[in-house]
């Protein structure tokens, strides 16, 4: 047996997590969310957690048992067992993490056998995401700008940052000013996985962003401060703004996303277009705006057609 073989689960599950966040340039988030996972796995051999420190992730005791098919197999019914009353979604997400790390294992030849295979994802319904309709969206923006508060300048540009350009909320309290042209209405936004990709800026977002250059805050190395906006920061200022604009439902930073793309489609915008302006990898990942902009047409017709619900024309 190799020395590869021999290495002990909590070292290799460890060294899976350094490999998709340095290898497969998974964001940090993303690595926490794995982490989070694979330490509820691990955790029947009370070996504690696999953290992260020195820039890299370790396990807090290098010890533990050897690898083998038995131990990865009883861990994981154990593992399925303490997901069963989690939602699909949950459930899918945890269940694709290992099936990850299977995988990974097998590459690795630390495994003999793809036990990914059995690994089984439950089937998550397709939910329809909340989006603000145009009336919405134009109250909270003028909500906003009509706002005495200190911290007028900054929030309307969060907002427009996610409902203007459909940044999302990691991607716009880690921008920039070296990625922000303001000239050409132009930022450079880098996304999940490291992709980067380039979006154009409607006007209201570029006086936004120029009027708060001029500002302290134009001096700062990030547009939102000398460090990134805690995405925690930014869900509370979104949350705020909602309220202060009197919306019925609870606002969060992914609604104004999903309103920018669902907007865009309803008025005509090609999908692979919507994608690309999104950063989506898969344009799967993009399709379910086709239902939402569906869903809106029918809901029109049905509000505004002769036959539909208003009852216009009367049948025998």
């Amino acid at each position: 047996m190799s020395p590869r073989k021999e290495q002990k689960l909590a070292e290799a599950a460890a060294n899976y997590l350094n490999y998709q966040e340095l290898a497969r340039s998974a964001s940090h988030l993303t690595s926490k969310s794995y982490a989070n996972d694979i330490n509820q796995f691990l955790q029947p051999l009370h070996l504690g957690k696999i953290i992260y420190q020195s820039q890299k992730w370790g396990p807090q005791k290098p010890f533990g048992p050897p690898i083998s098919l038995e131990l990865l197999r009883t861990l994981l019914r154990k593992a399925q067992n303490l997901w069963a009353g989690l939602s699909p979604a949950s459930r899918n997400r945890k269940s694709a993490c290992l099936k990850s790390f299977f995988k990974w294992l097998l590459n690795e030849e630390i495994i003999s056998e793809d036990l990914a295979a059995q690994v089984v994802c439950p089937r998550v319904p397709v939910k329809v995401p909340h989006f603000l309709s145009l009336d919405e969206a134009l109250a909270l923006v003028q909500s906003l700008a009509k706002s005495e508060k200190p911290e007028r300048d900054r929030d309307l540009a969060l907002i427009l940052l996610l409902y203007g350009a459909g940044l999302r909320v990691s991607e716009a309290s880690h921008l920039k000013w070296a990625d922000v042209d303001l000239k050409e209405r132009l930022i450079r936004v880098n996304g999940k996985g490291g992709k980067e990709r380039v979006v154009a800026l409607v006007r209201l977002l570029v006086d936004a962003l120029a009027k708060l250059q001029k500002n302290s805050l134009g001096k700062t190395r990030f547009v939102f401060g000398e460090e990134a906006l805690d995405t925690r920061k930014a869900y509370e200022i979104v949350k705020h703004a909602g309220v202060s604009a009197q919306l019925l439902k609870p606002l969060h930073p992914h609604a104004l996303r999903h309103s920018f793309a669902t907007h865009l489609l309803s008025s005509g915008t090609d999908l692979r277009v919507l994608q690309e302006l999104l950063g989506h990898e898969s344009l799967v990942a993009t399709q379910k705006y086709l239902h939402l902009s569906i869903e809106s047409l029918s809901r029109t017709i049905e509000a505004n057609h002769p036959m539909g619900s208003s009852r216009k024309i009367k049948t025998p």
